[in-house]
């Protein structure tokens, strides 16, 4: 009986430290360099990170814009 409550604890305590925030969201992106600089004056890898970037900051009520293709 022991064995089974220590197994228990053991699934739990993996389970608590596993788990991923709400707001975090997987967003695989190509590693391609083709940078494009957001209206915040950062340069992100490419359109792909910029959008993950957008997303993330409009979740908190903000904008993010695209400024132009090439580097800040």
């Amino acid at each position: 009986m022991k064995f089974l409550h220590l197994i228990l604890a053991l699934v739990l305590a993996i389970c608590a430290f596993n788990t991923q925030p709400a707001s975090a969201e997987l967003c695989p992106c190509p590693r391609n360099y083709d940078p494009v600089c957001g209206s915040n004056l950062v340069t992100y890898s490419n359109r792909c990170e910029f959008e993950c970037s957008k997303r993330e900051v409009e979740r908190s009520g903000r904008s993010l814009g695209l400024a132009r293709s090439g580097p800040c």
